[in-house]
């Protein structure tokens, strides 16, 4: 299962929790597939979690089911350290602030119990995704597509620029113009 193609032109979102958060949590949209040139139907809101550990993007058979989503194929796909076969379907996934991946192909399972979506890195795979936990509270935020490498380490390791002074020295000329150094101007004791 891959994604079509990830959008069209940079798009990006970001997702802010008042604490420190365990789960990254956003609501999405789903659509049944539809080409962009088209109108779209009616797609339903429903609470995705971002898996780095998910290869692939899954939905819950209660969306398969609101959405009247029809089969595409079967595949096998591997869930807590084994496998199962189920059904696959072609939905457009609408991510926060109208971020779309169309044409996604997505495997139908018991996502969990809070959740209806499961978004994989077939979808964050194809950009920069971040999560930072700074003052105690957690951000996330995804691009796409990728605009840059993103390297704490380098960051962490560049020394700071050199110190710099608005002081002016004893034998420089004295800002005020008079031509005397400034020792004899204006920096005289």
């Amino acid at each position: 299962m891959t994604a079509a193609g990830p959008p069209i032109g940079h798009m990006a979102f970001t997702t802010r929790y008042n604490a420190r958060s365990l789960r990254l949590v956003s609501e999405v949209e789903v659509f049944p597939a539809f080409l962009p040139s088209q109108p779209p139907p009616q797609g339903r809101k429903y609470q995705a979690l971002y898996d780095t550990g998910a290869t692939h993007s899954s939905i819950s058979p209660k969306i398969v089911t609101d959405l009247g989503l029809s089969s595409v194929g079967a595949q096998r796909v591997g869930v807590g350290g084994g496998t199962l076969t189920t059904t696959v379907h072609l939905v457009n996934i609408g991510l926060p602030n109208r971020v779309m991946f169309p044409m996604m192909r997505v495997a139908q399972i018991a996502v969990h119990p809070d959740f209806d979506v499961l978004i994989g890195m077939d979808i964050l795979g194809v950009g920069d995704f971040a999560v930072t936990h700074h003052n105690g509270r957690t951000t996330f935020s995804f691009c796409c597509p990728s605009r840059r490498e993103i390297d704490f380490v380098a960051e962490v390791n560049t020394p700071p620029p050199p110190a710099t002074s608005n002081k002016v020295s004893r034998n420089s000329p004295c800002p005020c113009g008079s031509g005397k150094k400034y020792k004899r101007c204006h920096g005289k004791p």
